[in-house]
């Protein structure tokens, strides 16, 4: 293999890294069968695919301005699939919560709720519940999540939580090792392994 394909090698190492990625994270959308949502997920995915196909075609034109239309162009691809993959709420939502005005990100994450009654939706609202101390309407959220999506690991996590704040440490305990079985992002299983040594 010469130097001139290792480009064209790491970029196909990052389409497949990525996608990989994005399905792992998404998995609770795949088993809703929220194809919609699942599919923007993967736009940035596709757009990545699109520019790794198109580079073996572009290096040709290694001199003039080919080379910098077809950068600028896939730069602004990439931005805006990124923007349009998570629903504009969701992001709203999501940057409040990061803020921690946790009062907004709830009764925005409410909305997302009615809008769109997926698993992951119920488990951040019942996680802005929890962060506002709306802890018996954050339990509801959370219980609702797992009722929709058993297998959803981070409904678990978040309901713990609130419980160990509660003082229901037997409770807490339970849906931290129930999330640790089923499908959860992995710096959440390290935060939950964590919580369980100190509970027990």
């Amino acid at each position: 293999m010469g130097s001139a394909a290792v480009p064209v090698v790491l970029i196909f190492l990052i389409v497949v890294f990525s996608g990989v990625t994005i399905y792992s994270a998404n998995r609770d959308l795949a088993r809703a069968k929220a194809w919609g949502d699942l599919a923007r997920r993967f736009l940035p995915f596709v757009v990545l695919a699109f520019m790794a196909m198109s580079l073996y075609f572009v290096r040709a034109f290694a001199e003039g301005s080919v080379v910098f239309v077809w950068m600028v162009v896939f730069g602004i691809l990439i931005v805006a699939s990124s923007l349009f993959s998570v629903p504009a709420l969701e992001r709203r939502a999501n940057g409040v919560f990061r803020r921690g005005d946790y009062a907004l990100a709830a009764e925005l994450y409410g909305k997302l709720v009615e809008e769109r009654p997926l698993a992951r939706n119920h488990a951040f609202w019942g996680a802005a519940l929890g962060a506002s101390e709306r802890f018996d309407e954050s339990i509801n959220a959370s219980t609702k999540a797992v009722d929709i999506d058993p297998e959803y690991g981070l409904a678990y996590y978040n309901r713990a939580l609130v419980l160990r704040r509660m003082g229901k440490k037997g409770r807490a305990v339970k849906d931290l090792n129930r999330a640790l079985e089923v499908d959860m992002p992995r710096r959440f299983r390290s935060a939950a392994k964590k919580i369980l040594q100190e509970l027990q």
